[in-house]
């Protein structure tokens, strides 16, 4: 079960995907309800899509559990400025050594007990942006939106970058469905046709 929890004042997509009582967080947002999340499941990881602070902020709750972030975007972690917590007039609440970060790369698996994702490098809306694919669902941060996609004029974006992401996402077979990081669901197939990003690709 995937259960999609919109939080923060971006109103950013936090992910839980859930088997009985262990749950993997896609993105914690700022205002996730960790006490409750905690209570209720067995946190086994976090995946971030990228490493800005509407989708890292809920990280400071969480910091006995292990992050996967692509190696090019974890020092955002730590970095007011990149990590967009500056713009905010926020510095970052943690230091290096005090997250257990596991870095992932284009192509790589991450087996996290019964929960089984693969890694696809999609830079763009930053250097180091990922999105990952579990079974049928992709998890696209702020890669590919419902008919439109991420941002690239922030610190590291490049609208080159993406062009080059959404080309390999759209290579992706139609059925895979499409969890964003801010917005509503859609599919691949459905992008392909509607989102004028995806078509051009």
């Amino acid at each position: 079960m995937i259960k999609k929890i919109v939080n923060g004042i971006f109103g950013v997509n936090t992910y839980l995907i859930i088997k009985g009582n262990e749950c993997i967080i896609v993105d914690p947002g700022m205002d996730i309800a960790s006490e409750l999340i905690k209570q209720k499941y067995q946190v086994l990881a976090i995946l971030i899509t990228h490493g800005h602070v509407d989708h890292i902020g809920g990280i400071i709750n969480f910091l006995d559990v292990p992050i996967y972030i692509s190696g090019l975007d974890e020092s955002k972690l730590y970095d007011s400025n990149t990590s967009l917590y500056k713009m905010l007039g926020l510095k970052t609440p943690y230091k290096k050594g005090d997250l257990n970060t596991n870095l992932v790369e284009d192509k790589s698996i991450i087996t996290i007990g019964e929960f089984v994702f693969q890694v696809i490098l999609t830079p763009g809306h930053t250097n180091g942006s990922v999105c990952y694919k579990y079974n049928d669902v992709l998890f696209s941060g702020d890669t590919l939106f419902k008919n439109s996609i991420g941002r690239t004029d922030f610190p590291t974006g490049n609208i080159f970058d993406m062009q080059n992401s959404l080309l390999k996402l759209a290579k992706l077979p139609n059925e895979i469905k499409v969890y964003p990081g801010h917005d509503e669901l859609t599919s691949i197939k459905d992008e392909k046709k509607n989102n004028p990003y995806l078509k051009k690709s």
